[in-house]
């Protein structure tokens, strides 16, 4: 039955799932109703769930660690913060194709919470791809490259002032796609020569909506010029290769390019995590700094253990074990109770991050 968020009561079970803004739940079917949970839905503006009422008797012999919960508190935290980042960066992004500055106040505003949430539950990183939708995938993808770049620069050691400035300089890159023509970023076909030769400017555009800017590190607007060269000398816009790019452009490129391969777009379906990182690591070598992207392979799969996925072959399981020699292949206990060692299932891949 339906019930308004305002009569919901302690107890209620949810019977569908609840979703916002992004493509996974925000409170799953089967979650005992708490306060909580009830702020979560008033926060994110749901106005009606569906719910199984329990009488009263039942709910005292409810055992609450057998219940199924999606979200816990600083997921939900997680949530929170992350739909109003994009919301707000959407603002920002609308203010910048009418012709206004980048304030860059209001973007550290809206990302550096974000970035300290996110780096407390390093495990959203994983699961950064199920938020995004196509309709707004250029904000959603803003938001999670600044924090993905800002998990790897975590990683690699530096400071609280570079993490944020890394972070920062995540959520710019694509700041000149603001001038591009609007049909061209919604076009639904291929691109065309000349269109696609409009999209590369948006690397030296984004450069010259910062260029001169006081309160922002040199390194995030090399950044911005850079993300989209390549170790190899072949990315855009000028061919930069090797040592002439900056570290903070190598940290963010793969950022870039983790985030857009596994969301889904118009023209692709999301693939997993896993799936990317051995594609990056296979099919586009030579193009990143390998040591960044060993860093971010072997840190996401440190805290993969236990994380249940869906197979390309459609059965559902549990990472139980990573490989340190093949860290994007695990062992996957599936639910029949077999052990898949995908290291020996060339045929296989890991599909989807289901928790």
């Amino acid at each position: 039955m339906k019930v308004h968020v305002h009569q919901l009561h302690t107890g209620d079970i949810l019977s569908e799932d609840v979703f916002s803004l992004t493509s996974r739940p925000i409170v799953a079917s089967g979650t005992e109703i708490r306060n909580e949970h009830i702020e979560i839905l008033k926060a994110f503006n749901i106005q009606e769930v569906n719910v199984k009422q329990v009488q009263s008797t039942d709910r005292q012999q409810t055992d609450k660690s057998e219940v199924k919960e999606e979200i816990t508190k600083r997921d939900a935290d997680f949530y929170m913060i992350y739909t109003k980042a994009v919301s707000l960066y959407k603002k920002q992004f609308n203010n910048w194709q009418a012709g206004m500055p980048i304030d860059l106040y209001q973007v550290r505003k809206e990302i550096v919470p974000l970035i300290e949430v996110a780096l407390e539950k390093p495990k959203t990183i994983l699961s950064l791809h199920h938020f995004s939708n196509v309709k707004e995938y250029i904000y959603h993808h803003a938001i999670s490259v600044g924090l993905i770049s800002s998990f790897i620069a975590k990683k690699l050691g530096y400071t609280k002032g570079d993490i944020i400035q890394i972070g920062l300089a995540g959520a710019l890159i694509d700041c000149g796609m603001s001038k591009v023509q609007p049909r061209i970023l919604t076009k639904k076909s291929a691109l065309n020569k000349e269109e696609y030769e409009e999209i590369k400017q948006h690397p030296i555009l984004g450069y010259k909506m910062l260029k001169g800017m006081t309160g922002i590190k040199e390194n995030v607007i090399l950044s911005v010029l850079q993300h989209h060269e390549r170790e190899d000398g072949s990315g855009y816009p000028l061919g930069t290769k090797g040592n002439q790019l900056d570290i903070y452009s190598r940290v963010v490129a793969i950022a870039d390019v983790f985030h857009a391969m596994t969301s889904e777009r118009l023209y692709r379906k999301q693939q997993s995590p896993f799936k990317v990182l051995e594609q990056m690591l296979l099919d586009q070598f030579g193009k990143f700094d390998q040591a960044i992207l060993n860093l971010l392979v072997r840190e996401l799969s440190h805290f993969s253990v236990g994380t249940k996925v869906k197979l390309t072959n459609h059965q559902v399981g549990e990472i139980v074990f990573i490989d340190p020699h093949s860290h994007t292949r695990p062992m996957v206990k599936i639910d029949s109770g077999e052990i898949i060692s995908l290291k020996q299932r060339n045929d296989l891949y890991i599909e989807d991050v289901l928790s």
